[in-house]
């Protein structure tokens, strides 16, 4: 068995334990004693054999450094330091000879005293959710260490995809940089809410992106699938009849629900024509928390409005709108109530609005905007029953 001298030993303390040495200056009480003999696996090596095995073996280790660490020029604290590798910084080792090891940093390669590394953490994926949300602006870096490149600096309140950890770091990537982040300021993100789309007729279901491609089956109209994403005018869509395309002719952002009217639209008034024929099912039915109002001196005028109280109930009819004939209907219906979504809503007579009513049926119905509200709570005619039909 070899043994170290006590002069080798010392200058293997010096160099790493500040002024001309590896670490960076911390009490001379803090640095572990390195070992005086060589690594105990030379006990089962050939004869002769010790050193140039562990060489071997050592060849692109990944080590992390247990102190800031001086990187030199050759292998002995006599040789000139090339900069200083601060503490926990994983390195990979290229070869070893005798105490020292071979590595780079910071693209200057040099030789470091191997009693001070340790074999790194391997990487490995996160335990539960690789979905992380950054607390702070976060920098990305090239490397595992506060001592590597900034590649760019994430906003905090970001979410990231992690693909791995090693250490205290995670591996990401950000507007198209790949690096490294400190694990300490993430947190797990809430998991993604699906997408979904409702059919708007009976569709197929293709196995590709065109109607050259064959069927899975047939999903109803207004049927709820899970959006997958977009290609070349069709949707991929998680369905009953399993996962396949469909396209977005027959495709909307919303369920075709019916639509409560409560005055000229209703059955047998003057504005029923525009629903005519257009319809499935008709049922009476009530809302609750609403006024009824006339228009001053416009009686046949009628605008429903928001209360506080229950007990405001106004009598409404519910259609139940044909498939085929949803979307136009719809727009149809908005062109006579002159809504427009995309103007501002305060300054228009109707917003329509999604409401429920008391069969717990969601529907959409043309509410009065926030300004002609106001308008009628002071001027107008409440009716108490609620009914448009009652009015006289």
């Amino acid at each position: 068995m070899h043994r170290y001298t006590l002069g080798t030993a010392l200058a293997l303390a010096v160099a790493v334990t500040g002024g001309t040495t590896g670490l960076a200056a911390p009490p001379a009480h803090s640095a572990p004693a390195p070992s005086t003999t060589l690594d105990s696996s030379t006990r089962s090596l050939p004869p002769g054999a010790g050193v140039a095995a562990i060489a071997a073996q050592a060849a692109n280790q990944q080590k992390t450094t247990t102190h800031n660490l001086n990187l030199r020029r050759g292998k002995s604290t006599g040789t000139k330091v090339l900069l200083t590798i601060p503490r926990n910084t994983t390195l990979v080792v290229t070869s070893t000879s005798g105490s020292w090891s071979r590595t780079s940093y910071k693209g200057r390669t040099g030789w470091v005293a191997s009693a001070f590394l340790k074999n790194a953490a391997a990487a490995k994926a996160p335990a539960r959710s690789t979905r992380k949300r950054t607390t702070y602006n976060l920098n990305l870096r090239r490397g595992k260490s506060i001592g590597t490149k900034v590649l760019a600096t994430i906003p905090k309140g970001t979410t990231l995809t992690v693909t791995s950890t090693s250490g205290s770091w995670s591996r990401t990537s950000y507007k198209g940089r790949t690096g490294w982040v400190a694990s300490a300021y993430l947190k797990n993100a809430a998991a993604a809410k699906p997408t979904y789309r409702w059919t708007t007729a009976n569709v197929n279901v293709r196995k590709g992106n065109s109607t050259r491609h064959g069927s899975l089956g047939v999903v109803p109209t207004n049927t709820r699938v899970t959006y997958v994403r977009t290609s070349g005018g069709w949707s991929k869509a998680k369905t009953s009849k399993g996962t396949g395309w469909i396209s977005n002719k027959y495709l909307d952002k919303h369920p075709q629900h019916s639509v409560v009217v409560y005055g000229t639209l209703r059955k047998g008034q003057s504005a029923h024509h525009i629903l005519s024929g257009r319809t499935t099912k008709q049922t009476k039915t009530k809302l609750a928390y609403y006024n009824m109002y006339l228009k001053p001196h416009q009686t046949w005028w009628s605008f429903i409005t928001p209360s506080s109280s229950r007990s405001r109930t106004v009598v409404v009819e519910r259609m139940d709108i044909k498939s085929g004939h949803y979307r136009s209907t719809l727009a149809n219906l908005d062109k006579w109530e002159r809504f427009d979504a995309t103007k501002p809503l305060a300054d228009q007579n109707y917003n329509r609005k999604l409401v429920t009513d008391r069969d717990g049926k969601i529907s959409w119905a043309y509410v009065g905007g926030s300004k002609i509200s106001k308008y009628l709570s002071m001027h107008g005619i409440r009716l108490v029953s609620g009914d448009y039909l009652s009015r006289y």
